[in-house]
């Protein structure tokens, strides 16, 4: 739709010339609209046809003759107030100009950005709208004409994906908006341009979901988690490798349906789906408890990681290092190292025991009480029968099975005939494992004296769930690796808990990637989405290479992880963090701080008081690794729709919406 000419040019910046009817005409031109310059003639020869110039409205310009058109509204007004005597704003203010000059004071001057130039490119003998985020020449003003794209036209434009290697899959994510007063947009049925994205660009990639709470970030990643996992079963079908989502989940809202959607992500199928969460029965197959059986020689892994972390507030003490390093787990085939371990995990349990953990009832898979194997010679067991005057043992092949019960009893008993010089009993503790393990049950070294030891463990008590029947972080990869989406609920649950468990999922996928891209093969796609990643990525903590979160965002790339984070503190968000994020999805920001380092980036500076000021849920202003700029956008609602979508992908049959619902 032509809405003007333009009346100033140069490489960065047009003035377009309008008039008030054109305007009315063509449903409004607000801030941020893209418009069209092309000096490209309808009918007969071109002068340049190839190239049409694509310009983005940031305000108004004044014309050259306004001043003088001014002067003759202030002078006609000024006659008004004189001959009339009745000197009210509506008699003077009210007053009619002639024809002509009304005209004329209603043209008025748009200071739009040259956004850069489309133009026909040819390749392989095919022509190929391309883009370039600049001019290579330009005519004289009075050459171009203006036009403001709707429908298709518009959609096409905020759709644009740069040429490139990457796979494209397109997706619709939203329409175009761009401003939040939309009532001539939806009386000019100008409200509905598609904005489509290449999903691709969301996966193996950083994105950002930046704005308040409320403002639609979770929105936004159910849909990019949703259209992944279509591009996931689509790649299963076809032969290759499913990609699997990890959702850390600190307030439900994945894991459950809530008011906004009507839905959830687990209604895309239970058996595409796994929630782990505290307290999970049995009732629900895909809901998975959230805990660690810390008993379970099996989790000993997943135990040690967790109380090695906690262990590190009594300092650097040197046992706390070789804890972490030794191991505690069974070796096949190697009676030596086995027997080392079980001595290890023996102590182990006892300082479970004297911190307050609540021995099982049974092994874990199987239907036996509780107890320890172990392998202790003859002389050492008979030195203990005496010592606490009952026999702990029962034969159990070629090693003897303790009672949960009786487990501190046989500790005590053993340091106590080491102590006193017995030399089955120091053979039985020289191992790394029982030394490393010891201060923990004591609170004691021979180096330092007094430690916190197991104290250090009674914050750990909320982890241990008998009813784990293996490592959730073993469970939850091996979910991932078979393409499925997985929520870990954290909504329950005491925040050291909460921060102690997710560290240690996150470690054990990146211990688990590193393993397979340092073998010479290729890691599987995971995406990892995060909340509040301003308590995980801030300046301060990415000094820290230890850190496992700051350890993630520096190797997610060469190990195929994508990471998708939310925050409402773009400041607080390291700045190594955001120089490698692909894709910006920008909603409300409430403060000039976040919106001046939000301006650090592309071209977000020019949008900084619409995002401050617009406070609808789901606006947002959209720049993605295949666009060349940056698009004002509505995002779509996460509804049964995508859902379904999803669900077909997978080759399972729509969800049909309750009576309710509907």
């Amino acid at each position: 739709m032509r809405i003007g000419a333009i009346h100033r040019l140069d490489y960065n910046e047009a003035i377009v010339l309008t008039h008030d009817k054109w305007k009315f005409d063509a449903g409004g031109i607000p801030q941020y609209a893209f418009l069209l310059a092309t000096a490209r003639e309808i009918d007969g020869d071109s002068r340049d046809d190839d190239e049409v110039l694509l310009l983005r409205v940031d305000g108004t310009a004044p014309l050259a003759m306004e001043s003088d058109l001014h002067a003759v509204r202030e002078e006609a007004l000024r006659a008004a107030l004189s001959s009339n005597g009745d000197p009210s704003p509506s008699v003077v203010l009210d007053v009619n100009l002639d024809p002509f000059t009304k005209n004329r004071v209603s043209f008025t001057g748009l200071r739009c950005r040259i956004l850069g130039t489309f133009y026909e490119d040819d390749v392989d003998g095919k022509k190929r709208l391309d883009f370039g985020a600049d001019v290579d020449n330009f005519y004289a003003t009075s050459t171009y004409r203006v036009l403001k794209p709707v429908g298709e036209g518009l959609s096409e434009i905020a759709s644009y994906l740069k040429p490139s290697d990457r796979e494209v899959e397109r997706v619709r994510i939203g329409s175009v908006r761009y401003s939040a007063t939309r009532r001539r947009a939806k009386a000019a049925k100008q409200d509905d341009s598609a904005v489509m994205i290449n999903i691709h660009d969301f996966i193996g990639t950083k994105t950002g979901l930046l704005g308040m709470t409320r403002m639609g970030k979770s929105n936004t990643a159910k849909i990019i988690i949703a259209r992944t996992f279509a591009v996931s079963e689509r790649r299963r079908a076809a032969g290759g490798t499913p990609i699997g989502q990890l959702i850390f989940d600190p307030q439900g809202e994945y894991a459950n349906p809530n008011t906004q959607d009507g839905t959830e992500i687990a209604a895309i199928g239970e058996q595409h789906v796994r929630i782990f969460k505290f307290g999970a029965g049995s009732t629900e197959p895909h809901v998975r408890p959230l805990g660690i059986n810390f008993f379970d020689p099996a989790q000993v892994e997943a135990v040690q990681g967790l109380i090695a972390d906690k262990l590190r507030s009594d300092g650097s003490a040197g046992y706390i290092n070789d804890f972490a390093v030794t191991r505690f787990t069974d070796i096949p085939n190697d009676y030596s190292e086995t027997t080392r371990a079980q001595r290890g995990r023996l102590i182990l349990y006892a300082s479970l025991d004297r911190a307050g953990f609540a021995l099982p009832s049974h092994n874990a898979g199987t239907s036996q009480a509780f107890s320890v194997k172990l392998a202790i010679k003859e002389e050492l067991r008979a030195a203990v029968t005496e010592k606490v005057r009952r026999n702990l043992f029962a034969p159990a092949g070629r090693a003897f099975a303790v009672k949960g019960q009786d487990i501190r009893p046989l500790v005590d008993a053993i340091i106590e005939l080491r102590n006193a010089g017995n030399v089955e009993a120091q053979k039985f503790c020289d191992d790394v494992r029982w030394t490393s393990t010891e201060p923990i049950y004591t609170g004691q070294t021979g180096q330092s004296g007094n430690v916190r030891g197991w104290r250090n463990l009674l914050d750990l008590k909320e982890f241990h769930n008998e009813a784990t029947d293996q490592d959730p972080s073993e469970e939850i990869y091996r979910h991932l690796t078979d393409g499925r989406i997985v929520i870990v609920d954290l909504h329950v649950g005491s925040p050291p808990i909460i921060k102690a468990l997710s560290e240690s999922i996150t470690r054990r996928l990146l211990a688990k990637q590193t393993l397979v891209f340092t073998s010479g093969e290729e890691p599987p796609s995971i995406q990892v989405m995060l909340e509040e990643a301003h308590n995980l990525f801030s300046s301060d903590k990415y000094k820290d290479d230890g850190d496992i979160w700051v350890k993630l965002a520096k190797e997610a790339a060469k190990l195929n992880i994508g990471m998708t984070y939310a925050t409402q503190e773009v400041s607080g968000v390291a700045h190594q963090v955001k120089a490698n994020t692909a894709n910006w999805v920008v909603a409300h920001l409430n403060n000039t701080k976040e919106v001046q380092e939000l301006s650090r980036f592309y071209d977000f500076a020019a949008f900084a008081s619409a995002i401050i000021t617009a406070e609808d849920r789901g606006y947002v202003r959209l720049k993605t690794l295949s666009s060349p700029f940056i698009v004002p956008v509505q995002i779509d609602r996460y509804d049964l729709d995508l859902v379904n979508e999803a669900r077909a992908a997978a080759g399972d049959p729509a969800l049909i919406p309750s009576p309710r619902k509907a």
